[in-house]
C-alpha cells in the first residue's frame, strides 16, 4: 500500500488564472454504469490512495458524457468531455465507508460522500477546460473530439443517446470510419425513469502527490433508468481501431459487461423564442 505524503493544513492552492467555484450555465449529462471484477480494477488504483467501492462483491465503473457551457464576462465557453471513472473511497477513511447496495448508491443514498470517482481518462475538446482539470483537480485529461446525437427539445426526432469519442489523431472526426476510441448508444424509449441524484458527487484526483477530493453539485434530480437482464441490450458499447490507451482501458474495464443503469440530466430551458406571426393586418 502506498503511503500518502505528510499532511499539511488547508487546501490545495488555486493556480493563478482560476477562480473557484466554477458555475455551469447549462449542462447535459449522460452516465452509464457497469459492474467490474475487483481484480480488474486493482492495477488502476495502485498508488492512488483509494480502494474500490464494492457493491455485492463487485466494483463499479462508469463514464459520463458532459456537454456544458459557462458564462464569462466577455464570452461563453462551450465544453464537451467524458469522464471514465472507477468508484472508489479514500483508504484513510475506510472504517467510515458505508455499506450500500448498487441501487442505493446510484440513487444517492451515500450521505458520507466517501464514495467518489477516480478518473482513469478524461477526453475533452476545450484547451482551457483541460488546463483547469489538470491543474485544479489532477485529472488525466487529453484533447480530442466527439460526435454525439442527443435528445433535444429542438429536435424531437432524436430519441436515443449516441456518443462517439474520437481518436485524438483522427484525420476526419466527422467520418464514422471505426477509428474511434469507443461508441455508446443508449435507447431508453419506453423505459420508466425514477428520480435519483448522486450529487454532490465526490471527484478524486492526485495533485502534488496527495489525494484530493472535490464536490460536483448538479442542482436538479437525474432521470435514473435501472436495466434488468432483458433491458441491458438497450445500451450498446463498441470499440474502434484506435490505438489510444483509453480504448485499451475501456475494453479492460467495461468490455462486453452489460450496463446496469443509465442516468441522464439536462438543464431546463432558460428562455423560449416563439414562432413568428403576421403583424401587418
Amino acid at each position: 500500500m502506498s503511503k500518502q505524503p505528510k499532511k499539511g493544513q488547508g487546501m490545495p492552492p488555486v493556480p493563478a488564472g482560476f477562480q473557484m467555484p466554477f458555475y455551469y450555465a447549462s449542462l447535459v449529462n449522460c452516465a452509464m454504469y457497469f459492474p467490474a471484477n475487483p481484480r480488474v480494477l486493482k492495477p488502476y488504483l495502485k498508488g492512488k490512495f483509494v480502494g474500490p467501492a464494492l457493491f455485492d462483491g463487485q466494483g463499479l465503473v462508469y463514464f459520463n458524457y458532459q456537454l456544458y457551457t459557462a458564462h464569462f464576462p466577455g464570452f461563453m465557453s462551450l465544453v464537451t468531455e467524458i469522464e471514465l471513472n472507477i468508484v472508489s473511497y479514500p483508504l484513510a477513511r475506510e472504517p467510515e465507508v458505508p455499506r450500500l447496495t448498487l441501487r442505493e448508491f446510484i440513487t444517492g443514498e451515500d450521505q458520507t460522500k466517501l464514495y467518489g470517482n477516480l478518473r482513469v481518462h478524461v477526453p475533452c475538446d476545450n484547451p482551457q477546460a483541460i488546463k483547469a482539470g489538470v491543474e485544479l483537480f489532477g485529472e488525466p485529461k487529453f484533447q480530442t473530439t466527439f460526435n454525439a446525437s442527443l435528445p433535444s427539445l429542438n429536435d424531437p426526432t432524436v430519441e436515443t443517446w449516441t456518443v462517439i469519442c474520437n481518436d485524438p489523431g483522427a484525420a476526419d472526426p466527422s467520418k464514422d470510419d471505426g477509428g474511434y476510441i469507443f461508441k455508446a448508444i443508449a435507447d431508453l424509449r419506453g423505459l420508466d425513469a425514477s428520480a435519483g441524484n448522486v450529487s454532490p458527487t465526490t471527484e478524486y484526483g492526485i495533485v502534488g502527490g496527495r489525494l484530493i477530493g472535490a464536490r460536483w453539485n448538479i442542482l436538479q434530480p437525474h432521470r435514473t433508468y435501472f436495466l434488468d437482464a432483458k433491458q441491458a441490450g438497450r445500451v450498446a458499447m463498441s470499440y474502434g481501431t484506435s490505438t489510444h490507451q483509453m480504448r485499451k482501458d475501456m475494453q479492460a474495464l467495461v468490455g462486453e459487461t452489460p450496463c446496469v443503469a443509465v442516468q441522464t440530466f439536462d438543464s431546463k430551458p432558460a428562455a423560449v423564442q416563439s414562432r413568428a406571426y403576421y403583424a401587418d393586418v
